[in-house]
């Protein structure tokens, strides 16, 4: 059965968390534009060195991190690797280091199974290297229902107009948008554990990333607030639309 995955928290930006990174950005580039969740807005440092991106969560509450997301980057043929630590000074691998193939979109998914206080992210001998977010954060899972199948509801950013004579002309303004249609049946534990998710989009004011059915990974939002049904009393069928943001 297809499953789909929200991803509702990036440590990088929550309350307590400490983010360092080499050197100095440009002006106009700041290193918060690493985690304001827009892929929009760039951050840049025109250097040619190793880069470290350290984070530190703070003494407590660590959130557990399962996966990374980097997207708009120019880390093409650069050796990376993404790594966990308790103290830091000792420091673990949270997937196999790399050596990045392209400029295209960055996923990684750990195995690992605890929250950490630190982590960190290098990029080897970097050139001028520049991102728009890096994501580190925990994929929550659900289910998608195919007896209320999902929907595909992309959304065109083009501006028609009639002439005088009755001719249509176009301009395009931006990219196709991505729209999905869901509905999950929650059990009392994946009612909860949505419950748990969307507590970290501040009453749907956040963007977050989604992995769709489709094994798409994606930044967007909820188009309205999810909706449901409680078929019984602990029960729940809930029916939502996610939508791309650009």
């Amino acid at each position: 059965m297809a499953k789909i995955k929200l991803y509702t928290y990036n440590v990088l930006n929550q309350s307590g968390a400490a983010v360092t990174v080499t050197g100095s950005p440009d002006s106009g580039y700041p290193e918060e534009r690493l985690y304001d969740n827009s892929i929009d807005f760039y951050w840049k440092y025109t250097a040619t060195a190793t880069v470290t991106f350290h984070i530190d969560q703070g003494a407590s509450d660590n959130l557990l991190v399962d996966t990374l997301i980097i997207d708009k980057h120019n880390f093409n043929g650069r050796v990376m690797s993404w790594e966990y630590s308790d103290n830091d000074s000792n420091w673990y691998d949270l997937v196999t280091g790399w050596t990045q193939g392209d400029n295209l979109q960055i996923v990684k998914v750990s195995t690992e199974t605890s929250a950490h206080r630190y982590l960190r992210l290098v990029v080897t001998s970097a050139v001028n290297p520049y991102c728009t977010e890096i994501y580190m954060g925990y994929g929550y899972e659900f289910q998608v229902r195919f007896d209320e199948a999902p929907e595909e509801l992309d959304i065109d950013n083009v501006l028609w107009e009639e002439t005088l004579g009755g001719c249509e002309r176009s301009t395009k303004l931006g990219d196709v948008r991505k729209g999905r249609m869901y509905s999950v049946f929650l059990t009392p534990t994946l009612l909860a554990t949505w419950r748990t998710a969307i507590s970290y989009l501040d009453e749907n004011s956040k963007p977050f990333y989604i992995k769709d059915h489709e094994d798409n990974y994606w930044l967007g939002r909820f188009k309205g607030l999810p909706g449901g049904i409680f078929p019984t009393e602990q029960q729940q069928t809930k029916q939502f639309e996610l939508l791309e943001i650009l």
